[in-house]
């Protein structure tokens, strides 16, 4: 879930809490709920002395948002849009977006193309983005557990005829909860991402992890930490005893290796956010052995579903399209529903496959 707060001052200061949370009567402002579910978060924001907040979700969500808010007596502070922030426009810029989009590996939930829309339609020059930085560590990992997941088309009981898809599996970012001592090297930090600046649409990283101890290694691990405000960074390390309780990014490697304490790994991580694509490559000298992935080797792609991204591709409308153009060319703001259904069924009556 995605929930983002716009924060509007109206000429006083606000001093943020860990939490994410405004201290009670400091701020007088215009609070905007991106994804608001229940609204809970609106309501700590009009608890801290918000004036009023949009609320929004493209959801049915909306609607406990709506009854959350008015039997807590906050309805005549709140508005309610249904739709989705990238398609809704405010009357004014604010001051502050605050999201806590962060996935396992921090990037992986879209936070940075979030964030730089939010700030190009809603924030103030000058304005914060909270985050406002984005730390990226890696880890190198063994994990019994781990290994099973990448592992799980491959194991005994699949029959031979599925054991193909291994090959998806090990190209494949898993959700993991490692334990400290699950982690063999490092962490070492990635990258550094200004989120209050534009971002490339591809990134390289590369690091080197030297072992702590002999081992067995099953892959990599990622994952964040993220800048709230000056010196309050929010992190789901496995390594912190104050993460919070956010899965870590496994990325595996084609079987098992025997690594040796203060044997040195060779580790890039790329990715394309907006296309929600990672790959890693990694090499361990001492062996020779490396190891290529990417999750485009594990998405399940249909050759047709290939075909149709070519530039040279002419699209066609499908029965389905071609029928709900037909729907929509009667939506003509005169029309009931009725009026409209009775219509197509008269007018188009090969439109569907069977009557109704």
């Amino acid at each position: 879930m995605l929930l983002g707060w716009l924060l509007r001052r109206r000429g006083v200061e606000s001093q943020l809490r860990i939490g994410v949370r405004l201290n009670q009567g400091a701020l007088d402002a215009h609070a905007w709920v991106e994804c608001c579910g229940s609204a809970v978060l609106g309501m700590l924001c009009l608890q801290a002395g918000a004036g009023h907040i949009d609320a929004i979700d493209s959801t049915a969500a909306i609607e406990i948002a709506r009854q959350a808010l008015t039997k807590a007596g906050w309805s005549e502070k709140a508005s309610f849009i249904h739709g989705k922030s990238f398609q809704v426009e405010l009357a004014e810029l604010v001051d502050v977006v605050i999201c806590d989009h962060v996935g396992y590996f921090g990037f992986d939930y879209g936070l940075i193309e979030i964030l730089a829309d939010a700030r190009r339609s809603f924030l103030k020059p000058g304005g914060r983005l909270i985050p406002g930085r984005l730390r990226l560590q890696l880890g190198a990992v063994q994990s019994e557990e781990c290994h099973q997941l990448a592992e799980g088309w491959a194991a005994p009981g699949i029959p031979p005829e599925f054991h193909w898809l291994r090959q998806h599996g090990i190209n494949t970012k898993y959700a993991v909860n490692l334990q400290a001592d699950e982690v063999l090297a490092g962490p070492a930090e990635l990258a550094c991402i200004d989120l209050q600046v534009d971002n490339p649409d591809f990134f390289s990283w590369s690091v080197e992890l030297t072992l702590a101890r002999d081992g067995t290694l099953h892959g990599l691990a990622g994952w964040f930490e993220c800048e709230l405000a000056e010196n309050v960074w929010m992190t789901n390390s496995p390594l912190s005893a104050q993460a919070i309780k956010r899965p870590q990014a496994f990325l595996p490697i084609d079987g098992p290796l025997a690594v040796k304490q203060g044997d040195v790994i060779s580790a890039t991580v790329m990715a394309r956010p907006a296309d929600h694509l990672i790959a890693w490559d990694v090499r361990h000298p001492a062996s020779g052995r490396k190891f290529s992935h990417s999750t485009w080797l594990g998405d399940l792609l249909m050759q047709e579903q290939l075909a149709k991204t070519r530039p040279d591709h002419v699209p066609q409308l499908s029965r389905v399209a071609r029928a709900k153009a037909v729907v929509l060319d009667y939506c003509d703001g005169r029309r009931s529903v009725g009026q409209i259904q009775a219509a197509v069924l008269r007018e188009h009556p090969a439109l569907f496959p069977v009557a109704r």
